[in-house]
């Protein structure tokens, strides 16, 4: 048993002999050598780097001397062809030579230039860069929020885009809503070019770009007729101030410029009655006498209109409408007058929404002041019969209807456009008090029965024999009348 333990202590004591001459011999050489063979691979590697690079270099240079010996061959081959010729030749090609070394020269410069402006303009452009998208800390109060909130410029020209966005949406003024819009379109574009994540956002700065292009295109056009509206005389600025209050300088301009002026002397003839009339007039200066069959109806001031038919209840004929009653100046001087090309005028009302509302409300206000004309001159006894003023004066809004249902239905028109035109013609009847009997009347005047008026389209009769006589529906034709 003795001798049992005895052997097992000897063991471990071997082990323990062992283990310490690993740790404190065997391992430290094995470590040695190691290093010394990482330590002589570095050495060679390096070598090896440095002996290619050298390599490296001694290629490229021999592949220089190569081209360098290759220019100077052709150089020589190309002055021994420039000796075969004449001197003119000689001549010729040395000043071909010089504009090519000129160009050249001139093209290395160019090169340079635009490198230089490439350069400055990257650098620039870095620079605003970093400025936009540096994150700069908010003083907000710590009992608001514990955290640091940063913000940068360019995240500020986006909210600015916003916010000038919604401004203009709460804005009346036509020029001042797309002055907005383009400061806010502006600052859309800073924010989409230098967005916070680092790319550019090209859809919405194409997008702005194209509106704030639309926009200051409209502010200039507004701008140009303000211009001139600054420039109209003193007269038209107070016709402007007295009969057109409610439009603004920019439409008045644009309803001046397609407007003629006509001057009348005492008991010049205007308008004959049943006259085809082309125009629209408006009188500036002097006074009108409109006579029906002799006898006068009601008087024309200055801020009046003549033969604008249902313009003021949105009726927009165009062409010619025949005249009701004689137009005749009374005054001792002369009188003055606006004349506007009918089809012209109602283009432009088309186009111009904003106009033809405008419009409409300083016509609506022009047969205010007729009717008020009308009746003092009853209560001031100027009328000598009043039962004939009364049947003349019926007569008049009568063939004035018929005039106006004329131009509606025998013009060029299709029966889904006369169908919808009746609407705005029922709320001409509704403001003259025409009733179904006087529309029945002027209908017949022109030849149209009311089942063709409601369908929109006229049967004409045709002879197809002799003796035979068919109905043929049509769509309405311009008559001859």
């Amino acid at each position: 048993m003795i001798s049992v333990i005895s052997a097992r202590q000897s063991h471990t004591w071997q082990i323990l002999r062992f283990t310490h001459a690993f740790d404190n011999k065997i391992m430290p050489s094995f470590k040695n050598r190691i290093f010394n063979q990482r330590s002589r691979l570095c050495c060679s590697t390096t070598r090896e780097a440095s002996v290619y690079t050298r390599s490296h270099k001694l290629l490229v240079q021999a592949k220089c001397r190569s081209l360098r010996s290759k220019e100077a061959a052709s150089m020589k081959e190309i002055n021994r062809f420039q000796m075969r010729f004449s001197s003119s030749s000689t001549a010729r090609n040395q000043s071909t030579s010089a504009g090519i070394s000129s160009e050249s020269s001139s093209a290395f410069g160019n090169s340079a230039s635009t490198r230089m402006s490439r350069s400055i303009q990257s650098s620039f452009e870095s620079s605003v860069q970093r400025f936009l998208l540096k994150p700069r800390r908010m003083p907000i109060p710590r009992w608001i929020t514990p955290r640091q909130k940063t913000l940068t410029f360019s995240e500020c020209f986006g909210h600015m885009s916003f916010v000038l966005v919604a401004a203009s949406y709460a804005t009346d003024d036509f020029l001042y809503l797309r002055m907005i819009a383009v400061a806010g379109s502006s600052a859309m574009l800073v924010f989409a070019y230098f967005h916070p994540h680092g790319r550019i956002l090209w859809l919405p700065f194409q997008w702005n770009a194209l509106f704030i292009v639309i926009n200051t295109y409209r502010i200039g056009k507004s701008l140009y007729y303000k211009n001139i509206g600054m420039k109209l005389g003193k007269e038209m600025k107070e016709i402007k101030r007295l009969y057109f209050d409610t439009m603004d300088i920019v439409d008045f301009v644009k309803l001046i410029e397609i407007s003629q002026e006509e001057t009348f002397k005492k008991g010049d003839l205007v308008l004959c009655q049943g006259q085809k009339n082309p125009y629209v007039r408006l009188v500036i200066e002097g006074e009108m006498d409109a006579l029906r069959d002799g006898i006068k109806t009601y008087s024309l001031e200055q801020g009046n209109f003549v033969t604008e038919a249902g313009l003021h209840a949105g009726l927009l004929l165009d062409g010619t409408i025949e005249t009701s009653c004689t137009i005749v100046a009374k005054s001792d001087e002369k009188t003055r007058c606006l004349r506007w090309n009918r089809t012209e005028l109602v283009n432009l009302l088309k186009k111009e929404n904003g106009l033809r509302r405008t419009f409409k409300a300083v016509l609506t206000w022009d047969i205010v002041r007729k009717l008020k004309g009308q009746r003092l001159s009853i209560t001031d006894h100027t009328v000598q019969d009043p039962e004939l003023w009364t049947i003349k004066r019926n007569e008049q809004t009568e063939d004035r209807y018929a005039a106006i249902l004329q131009n509606l239905l025998t013009s060029k028109r299709s029966p889904e456009n006369i169908q919808k035109r009746t609407k705005e013609l029922d709320h001409y009847r509704t403001i003259h008090h025409i009733d179904d009997k006087q529309h029945a009347y002027a209908l017949n005047k022109i030849g149209w029965s009311l089942e063709e008026y409601k369908a929109g389209k006229k049967n004409i009769i045709q002879e197809c024999h002799e003796d035979d006589v068919s109905i043929i529906p049509t769509t309405a034709t311009k008559s001859n009348l």
